[in-house]
């Protein structure tokens, strides 16, 4: 199920999802999540950033999302340090 929490005014979207198929007792997670503003709709060209890890893995759903959420918050600072710099460039 996909969760959300915010940051420096963005959404931060990430679902885990398994990697090798059928859950197991062992099952191992990916995940794959969006940005976006409060109020945009995300599933218009533009209006969202995608991100996702499908190469490593992590032991649990808990584990994927804590991921997800700290790649899209460190993209979210990168995003948000641009336009202050071009703001300060301006």
């Amino acid at each position: 199920m996909w969760e959300m929490i915010e940051h420096e005014g963005f959404e931060i979207w990430v679902l885990p999802i398994l990697a090798y198929g059928p859950s197991a007792p062992d099952a191992l997670y990916h995940y794959s999540g969006y940005l976006c503003r409060h109020g945009t709709d995300a599933h218009v060209l533009g209006q969202s950033t995608r991100f996702y890890e499908l190469v490593s893995t992590f032991q649990s759903e808990d584990e994927a999302r804590d991921a997800g959420y700290r790649e899209g918050r460190r993209q979210v600072d990168k995003l948000v340090a641009a336009v202050a710099s071009h703001v300060e460039k301006g």
